[in-house]
């Protein structure tokens, strides 16, 4: 017997919504009526009638269109978490790029299914004062480490770190047009999005900068960019930066090899950090000058460095991947009886595949919610 999750569910969308939702899905994959009539197997005026709501659809043509548009059969039928709301309609925010708005839409839906199913633990509130000088941002990233029991070395697992602040933080491959992270808040967590295509070193800054917009309370935020137009980028950049690369642990790498390119190689490698941050940092905390920066950035890494330096650069968020307690507990439930197998892999976004997942254990009722209780 398996245990139902008890939550509360989302505002119902009726027969006009879901004809707007099709519309909305269809036009933003660049299809006409007549292009999608004719992959699920419909005339193009019940296309038409359907997206007017005129026409109720049946549940077979549901899962077709779903799999036409896409998008998870619960987006066309219940409302979206509201930061994802807000998002989808502030013209700074939403439209930018479709499979990110997408793609975070579709996180969001998941996290606040888990959470209103108590899969998800309670979180502690972590936020910090939004800095208003660099100087504010360093110390605010300073913070940070110290919530996340990190003193100045190397912020490794930072996926791990960001989940024990309530950031969820989940890379998938976006490809080109993905651009490069996106973060809404749902209830009482954050969910960031990462673009597993971009360079490793480029995917920790841009998670460390979603941090920053968990961190300070944003509900939702632009993408980051490497000049941000606004002053309040500039500071979530500044505080990403000092979060990944301390003063303290740069300077203490900086001090200890020979050579400015090395030293520099060094810090790249084992703070996981990308070359043009580092370089940057290196001139923030008055390492390097100005034209000592330029040469640097100019000459990005190469295999060689490596080599020379005698380490290996270690990869992290290769996508796909979700936050390590996240999936654990996704599993559990599964295991447990309170996740189908399809809606098991539909929340672990591609990284276990049916055939993969674990035997069920046959246990009784009483001993799901023992085991559930047990989780931290």
């Amino acid at each position: 017997m398996c245990a139902k999750i008890a939550h509360m569910a989302a505002p119902q969308i009726d027969a006009a919504g879901m004809g707007a939702r099709i519309a909305l899905a269809r036009e933003d994959l660049g299809l006409t009526q007549s292009e999608l009539a004719g992959d699920i197997a419909l005339d193009r005026t019940a296309i038409n009638k359907i997206e007017s709501g005129k026409r109720k659809v049946s549940a077979s043509e549901l899962v077709r269109l779903a799999a036409a548009l896409d998008r998870p059969i619960d987006w066309f039928v219940s409302e979206s978490p509201p930061a994802i709301v807000s998002r989808r309609e502030d013209p700074s925010t939403g439209g930018r790029s479709r499979i990110l708005d997408r793609r975070i839409e579709g996180l969001a839906r998941d996290v606040e299914f888990l959470e209103a199913g108590h899969l998800l633990p309670a979180i502690e509130d972590h936020r910090l004062q939004f800095p208003e000088t660099v100087a504010d941002a360093e110390a605010a990233a300073a913070q940070a480490r110290d919530r996340m029991d990190a003193r100045d070395g190397p912020l490794l697992d930072l996926q791990r770190h960001c989940e024990a602040v309530g950031l969820l933080a989940f890379s998938l491959d976006l490809g080109e047009e993905g651009r490069d992270a996106a973060y809404v808040a749902v209830r009482e967590w954050g969910v960031a999005l990462i673009n597993g295509a971009v360079d490793p070193g480029r995917r920790r800054f841009n998670l460390a900068h979603e941090l920053g917009h968990h961190l300070f309370a944003d509900a939702y935020a632009p993408e980051v960019t490497i000049f941000p137009g606004g002053e309040a980028e500039r500071m979530i950049n500044a505080f990403a930066v000092h979060l990944l690369l301390p003063r303290a642990g740069v300077e203490s790498v900086w001090t200890k090899i020979d050579g400015p390119r090395l030293a520099a190689t060094a810090v790249a490698v084992r703070y996981r950090t990308s070359w043009s941050a580092v370089c940057s940092q290196l001139k923030n905390l008055g390492l390097i000058d100005e034209d000592q920066r330029v040469a640097l950035a100019a000459e990005p890494l190469t295999a060689a460095d490596f080599v020379e330096l005698g380490e290996r650069w270690v990869s992290e968020l290769d996508p796909p991947s979700v936050p390590p307690e996240y999936g654990r507990r996704v599993l559990v439930a599964y295991r447990t009886g309170r996740l189908t197998s399809s809606r098991t892999t539909e929340l672990l976004w591609g990284t276990v595949l049916q055939e993969d997942l674990p035997e069920r254990h046959a246990i009784p009722l009483e001993g799901l919610q023992r085991e559930f209780d047990a989780l931290p």
